[in-house]
């Protein structure tokens, strides 16, 4: 094959399944966040909630092509946060803490995975973008897993003003901090709560300013015919 048939043969190829991964893997985060924020406060919400996130965390690791031993916690973690949920379901609070954390140590495999993956294979595309995104996402809701943890376990209200909190407020909360909206509806109450949203606030200006603009600038057009 000569220069020029391989460049042109490079220029039509397409990306396929490559180019969809991250793609089906970002929809499904976007669900199950979006579900988290819509979902009515009943015993069932908090389950399929939690079935929504560990869905898109199984993907997301099967996606990514993530080693056995992810695979591994993965599949264990996830057993854990549907089974603690549901028993949240029935009425314990304290096992809606211990599913949260799950959900939070679930959600830390994604961006594991998928450094893991981008070490060995460092090609700026469409799908790496969007590989980007998704950690962005899973950043959200991590924290907001992590603050909703907090709140479980040590029976105290993490909001300044607001007894009660469900799962809407939680990602809502985390999302504007991770933006840096700070619209101030929401402040939190608890030291801890303090440090964490200060620590989401800026891993999520870090990682927009770093991350994502160095995968963005790296992108480069297919050249023509």
């Amino acid at each position: 094959m000569t220069t020029r048939e391989r460049a042109a043969a490079d220029a039509g190829r397409v990306p396929g399944p490559a180019f969809t991964q991250y793609g089906v893997v970002l929809l499904l985060l976007t669900a199950a966040f979006t579900f988290a924020v819509v979902a009515p406060t009943g015993t069932w919400g908090r389950l399929v909630s939690a079935l929504l996130m560990c869905g898109a965390v199984l993907a997301a690791l099967s996606r990514a092509g993530a080693n056995r031993v992810l695979l591994a916690l993965g599949l264990a973690g996830a057993a854990v946060a549907v089974g603690t949920a549901a028993a949240a379901a029935s009425g314990g609070r304290q096992f809606g803490g211990v599913a949260d954390l799950a959900i939070a140590g679930l959600l830390a495999l994604v961006p594991t995975a998928i450094v893991l993956q981008y070490r060995r294979h460092l090609e700026i595309t469409i799908e790496s973008v969007l590989a980007a995104l998704c950690i962005y996402v899973v950043l959200g809701m991590f924290f907001a897993s992590l603050a909703s943890a907090v709140s479980g376990l040590s029976g105290s209200a993490y909001f300044a003003g607001h007894p009660t909190a469900n799962s809407s407020d939680y990602v809502y909360f985390s999302f504007v901090t991770l933006a840096t909206v700070g619209y101030g509806d929401y402040v939190p109450a608890l030291g801890v709560g303090r440090a964490l949203a200060v620590l989401e606030g800026l891993s999520g200006q870090l990682y927009l300013v770093t991350v994502v603009a160095l995968v963005v600038g790296q992108v480069r057009p297919r050249a023509g015919r």
